[in-house]
């Protein structure tokens, strides 16, 4: 029986080769929207496979083959829903009639519908994943071995053979959840760090990287439209306090809720940054000086007005804010120099007893 398991080994090899192939054609954008389209093609690609696996069906030696069909059809009940299972069967069904019409075929068809139904319901009654697929992979073994053993195109199989058919099947299925599941966690951390480089993990908003890409696709726009910038940098007035007095947990939750407030104030032409520490930055795209000033004063009077809840909701604080301000061309004349400007005058504010909005000049 060593050919069985050489013809097992390059199914999976075919297997794992088209998982591996799934994940790096349909990533985020196949996986992110639930809809009927993505379910049939989702359903389409799993058939396919199984077509193919029906292809590379494992000559046993006794005038009989087998295949792995039934691996495609678990891991779309596992990883999608009743419309892809529907489509995947159908293919399956459909490429076993054209190979031929006649008892062994009927046979195949109704051993993937009774493997369909049997996937669908023990994957929503047991809830331990891997007993789950022993389970479901093993009473569609028991099936085939009914088959088998009813139907008389297929009475000359043997007890070892479907021995090995159950091994492999149940093997085979195993490794090929292990490995689909290794391929969504890879892409979920490979996401999470494509975000964090860009994202500040604290607070959700820009990081420092993503202020600078922000300023210099802004620096590239200001050229060809001409249209002004401002930006404002935010600074929150003796944190080292509120960390001194509550701890660095609390003062994270500060920021944190700070940056909530800044994310509810933020308008279409926005974008707010956590530059790190307790200072923020907001640019502004076509906007005066004025405007600015009086848009950063509103955000002073919310931020002084706001509560910010700490120790497990047993603490209200209030915290106040310095803001510097200037805008390309009214106050700051070279671009470069923005970020600059707006710093000279924050530091200004925070001089003068904090708690104020100072635009350069």
């Amino acid at each position: 029986m060593l050919y069985v398991y050489e013809g097992f080994f390059l199914n999976l090899c075919v297997l794992i080769s088209s998982l591996f192939v799934y994940k790096q054609l349909f990533k985020k954008e196949f996986s992110k929207y639930k809809t009927k389209k993505n379910s049939i093609l989702k359903g389409f690609l799993a058939g396919l496979l199984g077509v193919i696996l029906m292809y590379f069906s494992i000559d046993t030696g006794v005038n009989s083959i087998i295949d792995l069909r039934v691996i495609p059809l678990m891991l779309i009940v596992l990883y999608s829903d009743w419309i892809s299972a529907f489509v995947t069967v159908t293919l399956i069904i459909f490429t076993r009639f054209v190979i031929g019409i006649n008892a062994q075929s009927f046979s195949n068809v109704i051993f993937i519908l009774v493997s369909w139904l049997i996937f669908q319901y023990v994957s929503k009654k047991m809830k331990n994943r891997w007993i789950c697929i022993l389970v479901m992979l093993g009473l569609s073994s028991v099936i085939n071995t009914l088959l088998s053993i009813l139907v008389p195109s297929t009475i000359n199989i043997n007890i070892p053979l479907l021995v090995n058919y159950s091994i492999i099947s149940i093997l085979g299925g195993l490794i090929s959840v292990y490995v689909m599941d290794y391929l969504i966690k890879s892409e979920e951390l490979f996401m999470q760090h494509k975000n964090f480089a860009f994202t500040d993990p604290l607070t959700g908003l820009n990081n420092v990287r993503s202020f600078d890409r922000a300023f210099n696709e802004a620096k590239r726009k200001q050229m060809k439209s001409n249209e002004s910038l401002s930006m404002m940098i935010i600074d929150v007035d003796h944190f080292k306090q509120v960390n001194d007095t509550y701890g660095h947990l609390e003062g994270d939750k500060v920021l944190i809720k700070l940056a909530m407030l800044l994310k509810s104030f933020q308008g279409p032409k926005e974008v707010i940054s956590r530059n790190g520490g307790e200072e923020f930055s907001v640019l502004v795209h076509n906007c005066t000086l004025n405007e600015a000033r009086e848009r950063a004063e509103i955000l002073r009077k919310i931020i002084e007005n706001s509560f910010f809840i700490i120790n497990n909701g047993t603490k209200a604080i209030q915290i106040s804010v310095s803001i510097g301000v200037t805008t390309f061309s009214d106050s700051t004349k070279e671009m470069d120099n923005l970020y600059d400007h707006a710093d000279q005058a924050l530091y200004i504010a925070k001089r003068n007893g904090g708690n104020k909005v100072i635009s350069y000049s």
